[in-house]
């Protein structure tokens, strides 16, 4: 499976990255996940199964009818789902595709710069294999769609569990889809690259 850098003007379903440098460790980027709930809501508010219930993602989704826009997308999915609103993104994003029970899906992943200020009050513990800290701050989950979120270093992406289907409510640890996973770590290393052409006001 590979990866597209496509423009962001041609983008229809997004999913939003947040970086944040400690400035005690500035060598060390973080970037916010959250947990996926196993119970979600319909548009007609009745309870659904989400899919891949308790694997960790960054924040987004899909398009709706009453979006004029993907950045409008792009900015109520942020807003929505962790409680932040989005300044600027990243000019170039991730776009990579699979099949999801005979379902062609594709997903647009870029950087996204918050307006609130972040701070690391909550990361993801190695030794505990659960996220630790305060939840306090800007950010706030919607609760039919995530569980918990955390700060994540591109060392711990690296040593995730691949999410397994068959048993995903008794996985420990910070347990991914792959495809995630390898958008995350290709997100890091351009990062690193000083790749990111954060000029796109949203």
């Amino acid at each position: 499976m590979g990866f597209s850098i496509i423009p962001v003007e041609d983008i229809e379903f997004p999913f939003t990255l947040i970086f944040l440098c400690d400035p005690h460790e500035p060598l060390t980027s973080y970037v916010l996940l959250c947990q996926r709930a196993l119970l979600g809501k319909d548009e007609n508010g009745n309870d659904k199964k989400n899919s891949w219930p308790f694997s960790w993602e960054p924040p987004g989704g899909s398009q709706e009818k009453f979006d004029k826009t993907i950045l409008s997308t792009a900015r109520r999915e942020t807003k929505e789902e962790v409680n932040l609103h989005g300044s600027h993104i990243s000019r170039q994003v991730y776009m990579d595709s699979w099949v999801h029970k005979g379902v062609p899906m594709a997903r647009y992943t870029f950087p996204l710069e918050a307006h609130e200020p972040l701070k690391l009050q909550r990361t993801w513990c190695d030794s505990q294999q659960h996220p630790v800290g305060t939840n306090e701050g800007p950010i706030r989950l919607r609760e039919d769609e995530h569980l918990d979120y955390c700060w994540v270093t591109e060392a711990q992406i690296r040593g995730s569990p691949l999410y397994d289907e068959r048993n995903p409510q008794h996985q420990r640890g910070l347990v991914m889809i792959e495809s995630k996973k390898e958008m995350i770590l290709g997100a890091f290393m351009r990062l690193e690259n000083s790749q990111f052409d954060m000029t796109y006001a949203l």
